[in-house]
Protein backbone atom coordinates (compact mmCIF):
# COMPACT_ATOMS: atom_id res chain seq x y z
CA UNK A 1 0.00 0.00 0.00
CA UNK A 2 2.85 2.53 0.79
CA UNK A 3 4.33 1.90 -2.77
CA UNK A 4 1.22 2.31 -4.28
CA UNK A 5 0.59 5.80 -2.49
CA UNK A 6 4.74 6.51 -3.20
CA UNK A 7 3.78 6.08 -7.24
CA UNK A 8 0.08 8.29 -7.53
CA UNK A 9 2.21 11.12 -5.92
CA UNK A 10 4.97 10.88 -8.46
CA UNK A 11 2.31 10.51 -11.36
CA UNK A 12 0.66 13.45 -10.10
CA UNK A 13 3.49 15.32 -9.84
CA UNK A 14 4.35 14.81 -13.25
CA UNK A 15 1.18 15.41 -14.73
CA UNK A 16 0.25 18.70 -13.15
CA UNK A 17 4.14 20.46 -13.39
CA UNK A 18 4.39 19.84 -9.99
CA UNK A 19 8.35 19.34 -9.92
CA UNK A 20 10.16 22.90 -11.28
CA UNK A 21 11.94 23.19 -14.45
CA UNK A 22 10.37 20.42 -15.91
CA UNK A 23 7.76 20.46 -18.47
CA UNK A 24 5.25 18.25 -20.48
CA UNK A 25 5.98 17.70 -24.28
CA UNK A 26 3.90 20.29 -26.17
CA UNK A 27 2.03 17.54 -28.18
CA UNK A 28 2.17 14.23 -25.55
CA UNK A 29 -0.69 12.76 -24.71
CA UNK A 30 -1.76 12.26 -21.13
CA UNK A 31 -1.06 8.37 -20.06
CA UNK A 32 -4.48 7.04 -18.51
CA UNK A 33 -4.21 6.92 -14.54
CA UNK A 34 -4.05 3.78 -13.78
CA UNK A 35 -3.23 2.47 -10.26
CA UNK A 36 -2.12 -0.66 -10.68
CA UNK A 37 0.48 -0.35 -14.62
CA UNK A 38 3.15 1.80 -15.15
CA UNK A 39 3.12 5.30 -17.19
CA UNK A 40 3.03 5.26 -21.02
CA UNK A 41 4.69 8.41 -23.07
CA UNK A 42 3.87 9.23 -26.81
CA UNK A 43 5.47 11.94 -28.77
CA UNK A 44 3.25 13.30 -32.08
CA UNK A 45 5.03 15.26 -34.69
CA UNK A 46 3.92 18.03 -35.51
CA UNK A 47 2.09 19.10 -38.78
CA UNK A 48 3.46 20.82 -42.01
CA UNK A 49 2.91 24.15 -42.61
CA UNK A 50 1.12 25.06 -45.80
CA UNK A 51 3.44 26.49 -48.89
CA UNK A 52 2.76 30.02 -49.48
CA UNK A 53 5.72 30.79 -52.24
CA UNK A 54 4.84 30.07 -55.65
CA UNK A 55 7.56 27.55 -57.41
CA UNK A 56 10.10 29.67 -59.48
CA UNK A 57 9.23 31.10 -62.72
CA UNK A 58 12.16 33.23 -65.28
CA UNK A 59 9.54 35.93 -65.01
CA UNK A 60 10.41 35.95 -61.25
CA UNK A 61 13.84 35.10 -61.53
CA UNK A 62 15.91 36.59 -64.67
CA UNK A 63 18.54 34.15 -64.79
CA UNK A 64 20.42 35.28 -68.12
CA UNK A 65 20.75 38.75 -66.89
CA UNK A 66 21.93 37.39 -63.23
CA UNK A 67 24.49 35.11 -65.62
CA UNK A 68 25.40 38.60 -68.29
CA UNK A 69 26.10 40.94 -64.63
CA UNK A 70 28.55 37.89 -63.23
CA UNK A 71 30.10 37.09 -67.08
CA UNK A 72 30.89 41.33 -66.85
CA UNK A 73 33.59 42.85 -65.91
CA UNK A 74 31.60 46.48 -65.28
CA UNK A 75 30.68 47.02 -61.57
CA UNK A 76 28.35 49.39 -62.70
CA UNK A 77 26.84 47.07 -65.72
CA UNK A 78 26.91 44.02 -62.94
CA UNK A 79 25.15 46.01 -59.80
CA UNK A 80 22.47 47.69 -62.64
CA UNK A 81 21.71 44.13 -63.94
CA UNK A 82 22.09 42.34 -60.14
CA UNK A 83 19.01 44.97 -59.10
CA UNK A 84 17.13 44.65 -62.45
CA UNK A 85 17.15 41.15 -61.60
CA UNK A 86 15.59 42.01 -58.07
CA UNK A 87 12.94 43.68 -59.84
CA UNK A 88 13.96 47.19 -60.15
CA UNK A 89 14.47 49.68 -62.77
CA UNK A 90 17.70 50.83 -64.54
CA UNK A 91 16.47 54.52 -64.19
CA UNK A 92 16.65 54.57 -60.18
CA UNK A 93 19.27 55.29 -57.77
CA UNK A 94 22.23 53.91 -57.02
CA UNK A 95 20.94 52.31 -53.40
CA UNK A 96 17.89 50.80 -55.54
CA UNK A 97 20.46 48.94 -57.79
CA UNK A 98 22.43 47.69 -55.66
CA UNK A 99 25.74 50.37 -56.54
CA UNK A 100 27.68 50.95 -53.67
CA UNK A 101 27.58 54.65 -52.83
CA UNK A 102 31.07 55.59 -53.63
CA UNK A 103 31.14 54.32 -56.79
CA UNK A 104 31.85 56.85 -59.66
CA UNK A 105 30.92 56.26 -63.06
CA UNK A 106 33.15 57.12 -65.93
CA UNK A 107 32.03 59.79 -67.91
CA UNK A 108 32.14 60.07 -71.69
CA UNK A 109 35.70 61.94 -72.69
CA UNK A 110 35.60 64.87 -75.54
CA UNK A 111 37.29 64.21 -78.66
CA UNK A 112 40.09 66.57 -79.47
CA UNK A 113 39.62 68.06 -83.42
CA UNK A 114 42.23 65.71 -84.61
CA UNK A 115 40.64 62.10 -82.71
CA UNK A 116 37.35 62.88 -83.66
CA UNK A 117 39.33 63.07 -87.47
CA UNK A 118 41.04 59.76 -86.79
CA UNK A 119 37.49 58.31 -85.73
CA UNK A 120 36.18 59.20 -89.24
CA UNK A 121 39.13 58.07 -90.72
CA UNK A 122 38.85 54.59 -89.28
CA UNK A 123 35.04 54.37 -89.46
CA UNK A 124 35.29 55.19 -93.39
CA UNK A 125 37.61 51.93 -93.78
CA UNK A 126 35.45 49.98 -91.51
CA UNK A 127 32.26 50.60 -93.29
CA UNK A 128 34.08 50.83 -96.67
CA UNK A 129 33.10 48.90 -99.33
CA UNK A 130 35.07 45.55 -99.39
CA UNK A 131 34.00 43.29 -102.16
CA UNK A 132 35.16 39.60 -101.67
CA UNK A 133 35.45 37.23 -104.55
CA UNK A 134 35.39 33.39 -105.34
CA UNK A 135 38.33 31.29 -105.02
CA UNK A 136 39.31 27.92 -105.34
CA UNK A 137 37.76 25.18 -103.23
CA UNK A 138 34.54 27.24 -102.20
CA UNK A 139 36.91 29.87 -100.53
CA UNK A 140 35.97 32.99 -100.03
CA UNK A 141 38.28 35.63 -101.13
CA UNK A 142 39.77 39.32 -99.35
CA UNK A 143 41.76 41.62 -100.90
CA UNK A 144 44.45 42.24 -97.87
CA UNK A 145 44.43 46.02 -96.68
CA UNK A 146 41.55 47.12 -99.00
CA UNK A 147 39.22 47.39 -96.10
CA UNK A 148 37.58 45.45 -93.03
CA UNK A 149 37.12 41.78 -93.81
CA UNK A 150 34.09 40.01 -92.00
CA UNK A 151 33.66 36.18 -91.59
CA UNK A 152 29.73 35.10 -90.77
CA UNK A 153 29.75 32.40 -88.56
CA UNK A 154 26.39 29.98 -87.27
CA UNK A 155 26.46 28.09 -84.19
CA UNK A 156 27.00 24.77 -84.53
CA UNK A 157 28.90 25.14 -87.77
CA UNK A 158 32.70 25.30 -88.23
CA UNK A 159 34.29 28.47 -89.89
CA UNK A 160 38.22 28.85 -90.92
CA UNK A 161 40.37 31.77 -91.35
CA UNK A 162 42.78 30.40 -93.70
CA UNK A 163 46.39 33.03 -94.06
CA UNK A 164 49.38 32.75 -96.47
CA UNK A 165 51.48 29.59 -97.08
CA UNK A 166 54.71 29.97 -95.14
CA UNK A 167 53.12 32.17 -92.70
CA UNK A 168 53.87 31.70 -89.04
CA UNK A 169 51.50 33.22 -86.29
CA UNK A 170 53.27 35.31 -83.55
CA UNK A 171 51.86 35.24 -80.67
CA UNK A 172 47.55 34.02 -79.78
CA UNK A 173 45.24 35.57 -81.68
CA UNK A 174 43.20 38.20 -79.83
CA UNK A 175 39.28 38.38 -79.61
CA UNK A 176 37.14 40.57 -77.98
CA UNK A 177 34.18 38.47 -76.90
CA UNK A 178 36.26 35.15 -75.69
CA UNK A 179 33.79 33.63 -73.51
CA UNK A 180 30.61 33.75 -76.03
CA UNK A 181 33.57 32.51 -79.34
CA UNK A 182 35.51 29.87 -79.65
CA UNK A 183 38.94 30.36 -81.67
CA UNK A 184 41.56 27.45 -82.18
CA UNK A 185 44.39 27.07 -84.57
CA UNK A 186 44.89 24.51 -87.15
CA UNK A 187 47.70 24.21 -90.13
CA UNK A 188 47.36 22.11 -93.56
CA UNK A 189 50.25 21.34 -95.45
CA UNK A 190 53.99 20.95 -94.27
CA UNK A 191 57.29 23.74 -94.23
CA UNK A 192 57.05 26.54 -96.18
CA UNK A 193 53.64 25.26 -97.90
CA UNK A 194 52.43 25.29 -94.75
CA UNK A 195 48.99 27.14 -94.48
CA UNK A 196 48.23 28.46 -90.86
CA UNK A 197 44.52 28.23 -90.26
CA UNK A 198 42.05 30.44 -86.81
CA UNK A 199 38.90 27.85 -86.74
CA UNK A 200 36.25 29.93 -85.03
CA UNK A 201 33.17 28.53 -83.71
CA UNK A 202 30.35 30.99 -82.03
CA UNK A 203 28.13 29.83 -78.83
CA UNK A 204 25.11 31.79 -79.73
CA UNK A 205 23.65 34.02 -82.92
CA UNK A 206 23.24 37.45 -83.05
CA UNK A 207 26.97 38.07 -81.46
CA UNK A 208 29.07 41.13 -83.09
CA UNK A 209 33.42 41.30 -82.17
CA UNK A 210 36.24 41.55 -83.75
CA UNK A 211 39.41 39.43 -83.89
CA UNK A 212 43.16 40.68 -84.34
CA UNK A 213 45.91 37.64 -85.76
CA UNK A 214 49.49 38.74 -85.81
CA UNK A 215 52.16 36.71 -87.98
CA UNK A 216 55.58 36.83 -88.94
CA UNK A 217 54.81 39.12 -92.29
CA UNK A 218 51.56 40.79 -91.20
CA UNK A 219 48.10 41.61 -88.75
CA UNK A 220 44.77 40.69 -90.09
CA UNK A 221 42.05 42.57 -88.49
CA UNK A 222 38.33 40.98 -88.70
CA UNK A 223 35.15 41.40 -87.72
CA UNK A 224 33.34 38.35 -86.30
CA UNK A 225 29.27 38.06 -86.73
CA UNK A 226 27.38 35.31 -86.16
CA UNK A 227 23.81 34.53 -87.39
CA UNK A 228 21.25 31.92 -86.97
CA UNK A 229 21.91 29.82 -89.99
CA UNK A 230 23.58 31.49 -92.68
CA UNK A 231 27.88 31.32 -92.22
CA UNK A 232 30.80 31.14 -94.98
CA UNK A 233 33.08 27.80 -94.51
CA UNK A 234 36.44 29.23 -95.11
CA UNK A 235 37.65 32.86 -96.02
CA UNK A 236 41.00 33.19 -97.25
CA UNK A 237 43.07 36.72 -98.53
CA UNK A 238 44.52 38.10 -101.83
CA UNK A 239 47.86 39.53 -101.30
CA UNK A 240 48.42 42.28 -104.06
CA UNK A 241 51.93 43.49 -102.46
CA UNK A 242 52.79 39.62 -102.51
CA UNK A 243 52.08 39.37 -106.43
CA UNK A 244 54.34 42.28 -107.29
CA UNK A 245 56.85 40.17 -105.16
CA UNK A 246 56.71 37.87 -107.28
CA UNK A 247 57.17 39.99 -110.36
CA UNK A 248 60.30 41.48 -109.20
CA UNK A 249 61.98 38.50 -108.16
CA UNK A 250 60.85 36.45 -111.50
CA UNK A 251 62.58 39.81 -113.22
CA UNK A 252 65.85 39.76 -110.96
CA UNK A 253 66.05 36.22 -111.87
CA UNK A 254 65.98 36.90 -115.41
CA UNK A 255 68.69 39.46 -115.08
CA UNK A 256 70.84 37.21 -113.45
CA UNK A 257 70.76 34.45 -115.60
CA UNK A 258 71.19 36.66 -118.53
CA UNK A 259 74.32 38.20 -117.09
CA UNK A 260 75.86 34.57 -115.86
CA UNK A 261 75.08 33.40 -119.10
CA UNK A 262 77.15 36.46 -120.75
CA UNK A 263 79.72 35.90 -118.07
CA UNK A 264 80.18 32.48 -118.94
CA UNK A 265 79.86 32.92 -122.84
CA UNK A 266 82.86 35.64 -122.13
CA UNK A 267 84.84 33.22 -120.25
CA UNK A 268 84.40 29.93 -122.35
CA UNK A 269 86.43 29.50 -125.28
CA UNK A 270 84.04 29.72 -128.49
CA UNK A 271 85.57 26.82 -129.89
CA UNK A 272 83.66 23.34 -130.06
CA UNK A 273 86.28 21.14 -131.50
CA UNK A 274 90.28 21.10 -130.89
CA UNK A 275 90.77 18.13 -133.11
CA UNK A 276 90.41 19.40 -136.07
CA UNK A 277 91.48 23.45 -135.65
CA UNK A 278 93.10 24.83 -138.45
CA UNK A 279 96.10 27.52 -137.69
CA UNK A 280 97.91 28.15 -141.11
CA UNK A 281 96.68 31.86 -141.78
CA UNK A 282 98.69 34.86 -142.65
CA UNK A 283 97.81 38.46 -141.79
CA UNK A 284 99.05 41.21 -144.07
CA UNK A 285 98.96 45.34 -143.59
CA UNK A 286 97.46 46.96 -141.05
CA UNK A 287 98.33 49.00 -138.08
CA UNK A 288 98.55 47.20 -134.79
CA UNK A 289 95.48 48.14 -133.08
CA UNK A 290 93.37 46.12 -135.78
CA UNK A 291 95.76 43.47 -136.91
CA UNK A 292 94.74 40.58 -135.52
CA UNK A 293 96.41 38.61 -132.44
CA UNK A 294 95.45 35.56 -133.92
CA UNK A 295 93.40 33.52 -137.03
CA UNK A 296 91.94 29.85 -136.22
CA UNK A 297 89.34 27.87 -137.68
CA UNK A 298 87.55 23.93 -136.50
CA UNK A 299 86.30 23.26 -140.17
CA UNK A 300 82.99 25.03 -139.12
CA UNK A 301 83.50 28.52 -137.97
CA UNK A 302 86.45 30.80 -138.08
CA UNK A 303 88.05 32.62 -134.91
CA UNK A 304 89.29 36.01 -134.89
CA UNK A 305 91.24 37.25 -132.41
CA UNK A 306 91.67 41.22 -131.87
CA UNK A 307 94.39 42.58 -129.78
CA UNK A 308 93.29 43.36 -126.04
CA UNK A 309 94.00 47.27 -127.01
CA UNK A 310 90.49 46.80 -129.56
CA UNK A 311 88.13 47.04 -126.88
CA UNK A 312 88.45 50.63 -126.72
CA UNK A 313 89.19 51.49 -130.12
CA UNK A 314 86.87 51.62 -133.55
CA UNK A 315 86.36 48.00 -134.32
CA UNK A 316 86.79 46.94 -137.85
CA UNK A 317 84.54 45.27 -140.11
CA UNK A 318 85.15 41.99 -141.87
CA UNK A 319 84.93 41.84 -146.04
CA UNK A 320 85.35 38.16 -146.94
CA UNK A 321 86.11 37.74 -150.76
CA UNK A 322 83.93 35.39 -152.24
CA UNK A 323 84.57 32.46 -155.77
CA UNK A 324 84.00 35.71 -158.19
CA UNK A 325 86.57 37.44 -156.52
CA UNK A 326 84.57 40.73 -155.41
CA UNK A 327 84.31 41.22 -151.12
CA UNK A 328 81.43 41.20 -149.15
CA UNK A 329 80.40 42.01 -145.63
CA UNK A 330 79.63 38.75 -144.06
CA UNK A 331 77.92 37.71 -141.07
CA UNK A 332 79.42 38.07 -137.59
CA UNK A 333 79.54 38.12 -134.11
CA UNK A 334 82.09 39.20 -131.06
CA UNK A 335 82.78 37.87 -127.68
CA UNK A 336 84.70 39.32 -125.43
CA UNK A 337 87.88 40.14 -128.10
CA UNK A 338 87.02 37.12 -130.65
CA UNK A 339 85.37 37.85 -133.79
CA UNK A 340 83.32 34.25 -134.74
CA UNK A 341 82.47 33.75 -138.19
CA UNK A 342 80.04 31.37 -139.10
CA UNK A 343 81.79 30.24 -142.32
CA UNK A 344 85.38 29.24 -143.33
CA UNK A 345 86.80 31.53 -146.21
CA UNK A 346 90.40 31.46 -148.27
CA UNK A 347 90.59 35.28 -148.01
CA UNK A 348 88.93 38.40 -145.93
CA UNK A 349 90.63 41.65 -144.44
CA UNK A 350 89.19 43.76 -141.63
CA UNK A 351 88.36 46.97 -142.84
CA UNK A 352 88.24 50.33 -140.66
CA UNK A 353 86.84 53.13 -142.25
CA UNK A 354 85.67 53.77 -146.39
CA UNK A 355 87.20 54.39 -149.89
CA UNK A 356 90.62 55.45 -150.47
CA UNK A 357 91.30 56.43 -146.82
CA UNK A 358 90.19 52.80 -145.33
CA UNK A 359 92.85 50.88 -143.95
CA UNK A 360 92.85 46.98 -143.85
CA UNK A 361 94.58 44.06 -142.78
CA UNK A 362 94.75 41.06 -144.88
CA UNK A 363 93.61 37.69 -142.94
CA UNK A 364 94.64 34.78 -145.85
CA UNK A 365 94.44 30.98 -145.38
CA UNK A 366 96.54 28.48 -146.44
CA UNK A 367 94.95 27.30 -148.78
CA UNK A 368 93.90 30.93 -150.46
CA UNK A 369 98.18 31.54 -150.95
CA UNK A 370 99.20 32.35 -154.46
CA UNK A 371 95.63 33.43 -156.39
CA UNK A 372 96.36 36.46 -158.29
CA UNK A 373 93.90 38.98 -157.36
CA UNK A 374 92.45 41.47 -160.13
CA UNK A 375 92.69 45.22 -158.88
CA UNK A 376 92.12 46.05 -155.49
CA UNK A 377 88.68 43.82 -154.40
CA UNK A 378 88.15 45.43 -150.76
CA UNK A 379 87.93 48.92 -152.37
CA UNK A 380 84.38 49.03 -152.68
CA UNK A 381 83.51 46.40 -149.99
CA UNK A 382 82.54 49.80 -147.97
CA UNK A 383 81.54 52.52 -149.90
CA UNK A 384 83.27 55.94 -150.04
CA UNK A 385 79.78 57.88 -148.71
CA UNK A 386 79.51 55.59 -145.64
CA UNK A 387 81.33 55.83 -142.38
CA UNK A 388 81.85 53.36 -139.87
CA UNK A 389 80.29 54.28 -136.51
CA UNK A 390 81.23 53.06 -133.02
CA UNK A 391 80.44 50.28 -132.24
CA UNK A 392 77.57 48.82 -130.61
CA UNK A 393 76.53 45.76 -128.07
CA UNK A 394 74.74 43.76 -130.43
CA UNK A 395 75.37 40.10 -130.87
CA UNK A 396 75.14 39.65 -134.33
CA UNK A 397 75.58 42.02 -137.25
CA UNK A 398 73.20 40.81 -140.60
CA UNK A 399 76.03 41.61 -143.68
CA UNK A 400 77.88 44.29 -141.72
CA UNK A 401 74.29 46.25 -142.57
CA UNK A 402 72.07 47.11 -139.47
CA UNK A 403 68.35 48.12 -140.11
CA UNK A 404 68.52 51.82 -141.39
CA UNK A 405 70.85 50.37 -143.64
CA UNK A 406 74.40 51.96 -142.27
CA UNK A 407 77.11 49.37 -142.02
CA UNK A 408 78.32 48.81 -138.43
CA UNK A 409 80.98 46.96 -136.10
CA UNK A 410 79.30 45.72 -132.62
CA UNK A 411 80.80 44.12 -129.81
CA UNK A 412 79.63 42.93 -126.44
CA UNK A 413 80.31 44.50 -123.56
Amino acid sequence: MKLQSVASIVLAALSGGGLQGQSSPPNAVPPAASPTGPVTLKRVAPKKPALNEPVPTPDKYPFTDLINALESDDPAVSATRTGASKGTTTNGSQSELGVPKDYKSGKDVPLTGAAKDAVEVSQTWMVGAHTPVEGEDGRVLYTYGAGLPTVVCAPLRVCVLELQAGEKLVGEPHIGDSVRWIISPATSGKDDFAIPMIVIKPKAPGLDTDLLVTTDRRAYYVRLISKPEEYLARVAFAYPDAEDAKWKAYLAREQEQHRREEFEASQISPLESLENLYFNYTIQGGDSNMRPVRVVDDGKKTYIQMPPEAAHRELPMLAVLGPDGKADLVNYRVKADMYIVDRIFDRGALILGAGKKAERAEIIRGTGRGKKLKGDPYAKAVPEHESVPAPIPTPLITNGVSTDNKPRAEKHQ
